[in-house]
């Protein structure tokens, strides 16, 4: 698709940038909440998982404590029984005393309702002999136990070694053919009363129910998986048994060292064949080397963070886009009205309306800018009428010049007479005079705007001051010095020197009574503008008098030319080449008066006659 010409130029709105900008700043910051909000809630749900699992591990292994302990306290009342020591210390003891021993032990037991459930069997066998009492219930009842098939077993030298501890694990009643019945076995010495060993021991099997019930009792829909583990032996709780866990569900390592602890360790790693993760708490029971562990499946861990990050996400979602509408009307409201506005005020400027626009002034930045172009606009137009006005200024000046022009080919043709008339009489001077005011009045037909050449002008001074020689008998004298005669060629406006020479010659060197000259000197500047210096040795004048001719109100004027004085010269000049030119006096009284005119650089033509460099002009 490709994109038209207004949609490219909208692309590189200002507009465009900043919606583009807020745009991405809040999809950067949501993109940022919402990576700190999954790293917050992983970490607080994980949490939250543990806790929740060390309370419930906490319940469970004082439940299993509280089970295994009422099965160790009714032993050892059977234990601390004098009736059932007198039954293991009699080598060939009575029915009585037999009876008497399994009447104690039933009362201990029957004081219990939970033991039923707790104890598979319990036997107590002399060291010597072959006579036992056994309490059992009925499901699990055998004519096969007895004292030699007790002993016999693999596993007694490990129970006799380490009385009073689960040394083996969870094992199956060896006695029970018919079905199989986990168990925990335990072997407890009966003290002699008169000697240091023991006269019996008490064999008892706790049935794995001590463990399995109360996990099944206080979280039978529970979705982690328990774990015991014994000895270094670990088994998986699954119903009412415990299954052996084998090397590729192994979750834990062996701990050591925690029993009657209330450490907890917590551990991540793999398990099972499918390859999940989980999240593992383990606590110690009261028995050395005995742990509960439930697994946690990080499943249900990850569902619950996506589930909340979900939520969270949209939120924050909702949140960033009311977020970003309201940036986008805000900054529509405070950045893209006054631009569209601006643009407006300038596109009725470009077409003539230079009003000051009072809506633009915002009290902002961009009402800065609204006021700058307000003032700009009246500056504009304020300069449109100052240039108006010198132009009207400057046709009221060419008039006055055309009017004060005498009907220029009459006199020319009169003048031609007057010459012929005293060539044939022999009067040269009269001759050279009419030939010099002709050519004067030649060059005033033709007007006074018109750019001439600086040589062109230094020829009409030549001819004004040739009459002017004539009128004061030869006491004035001209000079003309120019620095390179490449200047010659510089444009200037026709009778510049004329007006400026004639004052030079009336209000300097007249007034002195005596004879003086008039320097005209041509050279550049260290701007490389051309410098013309028109000095008079002649009464000179003071600042203030210096000052005043220039002024517009200057009541000095030319008797060539009417009412045209030096500060007509002054503004005609600023008006063709700018304010930066014109003219310029310097005096001393009693010395010199010097007035510089100052022009732009000339074009360099051919050079002009070697005749026109460094003349003085002295009387006829």
């Amino acid at each position: 698709m490709r994109l038209t010409d207004n949609q490219r130029k909208y692309l590189h709105t200002i507009r465009f940038r900043i919606l583009l900008s807020t745009i991405s700043l809040v999809i950067l910051v949501s993109a940022v909440i919402a990576c700190i909000s999954y790293f917050i809630v992983s970490d607080n749900l994980q949490k939250n998982m543990i806790q929740t699992s060390e309370t419930r591990l906490t319940f469970l292994c004082t439940s299993i404590d509280s089970n295994i302990s009422s099965v160790r306290s009714f032993i050892h009342t059977c234990q601390n029984s004098s009736k059932v020591r007198y039954f293991t210390r009699e080598e060939d003891g009575s029915n009585a005393v037999k009876r008497e021993a399994r009447e104690a032990i039933m009362e201990a037991y029957t004081s219990s309702t939970a033991l039923p459930s707790q104890l598979v069997r319990l036997v107590v066998l002399k060291n010597e002999g072959r006579d036992i009492i056994q309490v059992v219930e009925s499901p699990y009842s055998t004519s096969a136990v007895s004292a030699e098939a007790i002993r016999s077993l693999s596993y007694y030298e490990l129970l006799h070694d380490n009385p009073e501890q689960f040394a083996t694990g969870i094992m199956a009643d060896p006695f029970l053919a018919t079905k199989t019945v986990q168990m925990l076995p335990l072997l407890h010495g009966i003290q002699h009363p008169y000697k240091a060993d023991e006269s019996g021991y008490i064999y008892t099997e706790l049935s794995a129910s001590v463990i399995t019930d109360p996990i099944n009792s206080l979280y039978p829909e529970s979705e982690s998986r328990f774990l015991f583990q014994l000895n270094g032996r670990q088994y998986l709780c699954e119903g009412s048994h415990l299954i052996p866990v084998q090397d590729s569900f192994s979750l834990l390592e062996d701990i050591t060292d925690m029993a009657l602890s209330d450490d907890t360790v917590i551990r991540k790693m793999a398990g099972t064949e499918d390859g999940r993760t989980f999240l593992t708490v383990t606590r110690p029971l009261d028995i050395k080397n005995c742990y509960v562990t439930e697994c946690l499946d990080t499943r249900l861990l990850e569902e619950g963070i996506t589930r909340t990050f979900f939520l969270i996400t949209l939120v924050i979602i909702t949140a960033a886009s009311a977020i970003g509408v309201f940036l986008s009307l805000f900054l529509n409201r405070t950045v893209n009205v006054p631009v569209k506005k601006l643009q407006e005020r300038m596109t009725r400027i470009s077409e003539g309306d230079f009003s000051r626009d009072a809506s633009t002034e915002w009290p902002h930045e961009l009402g800065d800018i609204g006021k700058n172009i307000n003032d700009l606009s009246e500056n504009v137009l304020s300069l449109m009428n100052q240039r108006i006005e010198d132009e009207r200024q400057k046709k009221d000046y060419e008039y006055k010049m055309l009017q004060s022009q005498i009907n220029p080919h009459f006199l020319y043709n009169t003048l031609n007479s007057i010459k012929w008339m005293a060539t044939i009489q022999n009067a040269p001077g009269i001759a050279e005079m009419t030939t010099s005011l002709s050519k004067l009045l030649k060059d005033i037909s033709k007007g006074t705007t018109t750019l001439i050449s600086l040589e062109h002008e230094l020829s009409l001074i030549r001819d004004y001051f040739t009459i002017q020689q004539y009128r004061y008998g030869g006491t004035v004298t001209l000079r003309i010095d120019t620095e390179d005669e490449a200047l010659l060629s510089c444009r200037i406006l026709k009778f510049t020197l004329q007006p400026i020479v004639e004052n030079a010659i009336f209000h300097g060197i007249e007034p002195k009574g005596s004879s003086g000259c008039v320097a005209i000197r041509i050279y550049r500047d260290e701007s490389l503008d051309v410098r013309i210096d028109v000095t008079d040795d002649g009464i000179g004048m003071t600042p203030e008098v210096a000052s005043s001719i220039l002024s517009a109100n200057a009541p000095t004027g030319s008797s060539f030319f009417k009412e045209i004085g030096i500060s007509n010269v002054h503004k005609r000049l600023q008006y063709e080449f700018g304010s930066r030119y014109g003219l310029t006096i310097t005096s001393t009284p009693g010395e010199f008066t010097t007035v510089s005119i100052l022009l732009p650089p000339g074009d360099a033509s051919d050079p002009p006659p070697q005749s026109l460099r460094h003349q003085t002009e002295s009387a006829p």
